[in-house]
């Protein structure tokens, strides 16, 4: 017998409109669940997710589990909250990376589809406690929704299901150069902080009041960034950027105390320098850092930028 005819998914079909709202949020999302989708809407358009719960159901512990408290209870414990008390319960830094995850699936023909099992699979690119990888697997959507799929659950490699597909896909990418990871502090660091600093200055409380301050101040920043990133080039943190759909690195601004940083300097790689492109918040640039990899950075640790009440840790209901 012939085996399973295994055809990558590249997008969805043409005549296939998504179910998102156009606010973006799920049709079913609780009152106050926020969006999650920031650069697309392909795994809504693909798939029936099911309905979500709101970060105050899941502070409450209130509400069944969604499959975002699923896929947190199954992957290997971390802090998928962000920073902040605003973000505790949200999920918000588990939800934007399976987003971006299945977007560069979709992107890759990594979405993988079996003829006779009329299943549907993609690795999230997460692992399970016991270190097995953790996929995406999808079923026939049945109900009233657009989509062609729904979400049946999340499955490690070991599961009984999976052995319907000859083959599991592996991973998304980002770079097929690995040295894109790592700090060249031989190469110069061009940027303009006058640009930076009106980013910076929404982050920083009085800081619009003394804008060629926090101008000097940044000045300052960069070049202790830079010192610390050549002398540990640990501190160099690789972060995906969606819209470029590149790899770029992400260096600590202290400009309050040398302990903690206030915010974080994203830059591009060129030919011959570096370019400082964007100022982000703690929470956008670990975000966008653990689309490639959970950082390792002490400085972007969540543990140095409390959580708020819940601490990084979110309620999920017993089953």
């Amino acid at each position: 017998m012939q085996p399973p005819i295994a055809t990558p998914l590249t997008a969805m079909p043409k005549n296939q409109p998504s179910s998102a709202s156009s606010t973006g949020k799920h049709p079913e999302s609780s009152d106050g669940a926020e969006t999650y989708l920031r650069g697309g809407d392909e795994l809504l358009s693909f798939a029936w997710l099911g309905r979500l719960r709101s970060s105050d159901e899941r502070r409450r512990g209130e509400g069944p589990a969604d499959t975002f408290d699923s896929l947190a209870k199954a992957a290997a414990p971390e802090n998928w909250d962000g920073f902040g008390p605003s973000s505790a319960g949200s999920l918000s830094v588990l939800k934007n990376y399976v987003a971006r995850t299945f977007d560069q699936a979709l992107a890759q023909q990594s979405v993988i589809p079996d003829t006779h099992s009329q299943l549907c699979v993609f690795n999230t690119g997460l692992t399970s406690p016991r270190n097995e990888d953790i996929y995406g697997l999808f079923a026939p959507a049945t109900g009233p929704g657009k989509q062609l799929w729904r979400l049946k659950d999340w499955r490690t490699s070991s599961s009984y299901e999976l052995s319907a597909f000859t083959e599991l896909p592996e991973p998304p990418t980002y770079t097929t150069d690995p040295f894109e990871f790592c700090f060249d502090w031989e190469m110069p660091l061009s940027f303009t902080a006058q640009v930076l600093s009106r980013t910076m200055s929404a982050l920083l409380p009085g800081a619009q009041e003394m804008p060629y301050g926090l101008e000097l101040a940044l000045n300052a920043a960069v070049g202790n960034a830079c010192t610390l990133a050549k002398r540990n080039p640990g501190t160099a943190v690789p972060m995906w950027h969606e819209q470029k759909r590149e790899i770029q690195l992400l260096l600590p601004l202290h400009l309050v105390t040398p302990e903690t940083p206030n915010a974080a300097l994203a830059i591009s790689r060129g030919e011959t320098s570096y370019l400082g492109v964007e100022v982000l918040s703690l929470e956008e640039a670990y975000k966008a850092a653990r689309v490639v990899a959970r950082p390792s950075a002490r400085w972007l640790a969540p543990e140095l930028h409390p959580a708020g009440p819940l601490e990084g840790v979110h309620t999920v209901p017993e089953e």
